[in-house]
């Protein structure tokens, strides 16, 4: 339990003023200053954690992101959520959450911190400018950054008292809005003249989808995990998205600019295991007829995603340890060590916990890459998900196949919502673009969908339906949408179909259907 050091005494926010004004002085690097910043706050004034954030055009664009924690080793360093970003930048003042525990932004934090802390948040104003802004320039975001403190919790009148002395420090910070545009000019004039062996990965992602809670949950952890610094563990079944989270967390974060490596722990062997994380010095290793660089090199100033890592050979881990504790990598057959800067993100569909009961995982390896713990829960577990990733599919694979197929009829969502989907996501994709590429009209209907979802127990039946099973769905399927497009008016429905009310009456008891179902769906 982390005492309440300040009490609300002005003399403290005094003396940690001067403090931090000293260190942004004109003199002291900038990020230097802004380091001893965080310092000063968690030191002087007893917070439990602080973070600070500039952005660059909009707020999803993150430029600098520093962290300081009270806790030592692999301390949660934990970032502002979008909900109170997006406050802070709307009202351009301290916001104040004095009970972290129901607030969506702080889900997945230990239960300790939601029952003691209480958080602060305040804007970094962006400086005034005079006159019109120039032709052609980028337009900015509402703040330039915000600061943000987690502090024991306290009665309302010292948190204000806190809210004002951090706005107070947010706008001192701003007045430093120059510094800050010469500081983040230096590495993209870096970068340029940097003859690189790996592209910036910057990949056209597509934003990721979140009709039902649990994902929504998972959506607030990645991005408050991009906010951050620290490993991610992102853990869920196979097919589930956890390499498209990771590079969701990437292109979110700071390091969105410098290159994002992928590396599966599947790689055969412990020595090509190694080579390729960690690289090759000429000469020294058997057979090296050149240097190497491995992933982390790669990675250097980005990120760095390991699937399956819990494959890994133990000579490896104890490898991937000593690179995730020390910041840096040693090439094989190399006798000094180099220096990295690599964000780690692991992934896993194993239970880690029990491996490392049987020895199959260092313990020390786990608590080091797993410091922000994701989980993705699977398909079946989330049928809310289902149809708004289906139509995502359904127009991906229209536009590359260039086909008009526009919507999915309602028998064919039924069985989408029925299934159990084993696969996950990547089944559900497979599926769509089967379907797309079978369907020679508008509409994906039920038949067009794989035969593996043609039955209620799809795994334990033969996937062949007969000819009166294909029949039999096709008949049911046109009467379901000539129902849909009368809003259920038996009448004008067999009029659609060309057919007598009165077969058409006996088609839709022979297959169960309900009129009364569509009269809401009626287009108008």
């Amino acid at each position: 339990m982390i005492e309440y050091a300040v009490d609300g005494a002005w003399p403290g926010f005094q003396a940690a003023l001067r403090a931090i004004i000293d260190n942004l002085s004109a003199v002291t690097p900038l990020r230097a200053g802004l380091d001893s910043l965080l310092s000063i706050l968690i030191k002087d004034l007893g917070y439990a954690r602080a973070h600070l954030m500039i952005f660059g055009e909009t707020h999803q664009n993150v430029r600098i992101s520093m962290s300081k924690s009270r806790e030592s080793g692999f301390g949660h360093l934990y970032g502002p959520g979008a909900l109170l970003i997006g406050q802070v930048a709307v009202t351009k003042r301290g916001v104040i959450v004095d009970n972290l525990d129901g607030h969506p932004d702080f889900a997945g934090r230990p239960p300790l911190e939601l029952e003691t802390l209480s958080c602060i948040c305040a804007p970094i104003p962006q400086p005034r400018r005079h006159g019109p802004p120039e032709r052609g320039a980028a337009p900015k975001a509402a703040i330039l950054g915000l600061v943000c403190v987690d502090l024991p919790k306290a009665p309302t009148v010292f948190l204000e008292n806190h809210r004002g002395f951090l706005e107070l420090i947010a706008a001192i910070v701003g007045l430093r809005a120059d510094r800050f545009e010469a500081e983040l000019a230096k590495p993209d004039r870096a970068r340029k003249e940097e003859p690189g062996e790996f592209a910036p990965h910057t990949p056209a992602l597509s934003k990721p989808l979140a009709a039902s809670k649990a994902m929504r949950l998972v959506l607030r952890q990645v991005a408050q995990a991009a906010a951050a610094s620290a490993p991610v563990l992102i853990r869920g079944e196979e097919g589930t998205g956890k390499e498209f989270m990771a590079e969701t967390i990437h292109a979110l974060s700071a390091r969105a600019a410098r290159p994002l490596v992928r590396f599966s722990g599947r790689e055969a062997g412990a020595q090509q295991a190694a080579a390729t994380l960690f690289g090759v010095q000429k000469g020294k290793a058997p057979g090296a007829t050149q240097t190497r660089k491995g992933a982390f090199e790669l990675a250097d100033g980005g990120s760095l995603f390991i699937g399956d890592v819990e494959e890994l050979p133990p000579s490896v881990q104890a490898q991937l340890l000593h690179a995730v504790e020390h910041h840096e990598i040693t090439r094989r057959g190399a006798d000094k060590p180099v220096k990295v800067n690599v964000r780690l993100i692991c992934a896993s569909t194993k239970a880690l916990e029990e491996l490392v009961n049987q020895g199959a995982l260092l313990e020390d390896l786990l608590y080091a890459i797993g410091v922000f713990p994701i989980f993705i829960p699977a398909l079946r577990d989330r049928q809310g998900d289902v149809l708004p990733l289906a139509e995502r599919f359904l127009a991906e694979f229209s536009q590359q196949a260039d086909k008009q197929v526009k919507r999915i009829s309602t028998p064919a969502i039924d069985l989408l919502g029925q299934y159990h989907w084993p696969g996950n996501v990547r089944e559900l994709r497979g599926c769509m673009e089967k379907a797309v590429a079978v369907c020679n009209e508008g509409v994906i209907r039920s038949y067009h969908l794989p035969p593996t979802l043609q039955t209620a127990e799809s795994s334990a039946t033969d996937s062949r339906l007969s000819f009166g099973e294909a029949v039999a769905g096709f008949e049911r399927e046109l009467l379901v949408e000539a129902l849909k497009k009368a809003g259920g008016n038996m009448f004008k429905a067999a009029r659609d179909l060309r057919e007598s009310y009165r077969i058409v009456n006996y088609k839709v008891k022979k297959y169960g259907l309900d009129p009364k179902r569509f009269i809401s769906t009626k287009r108008g």
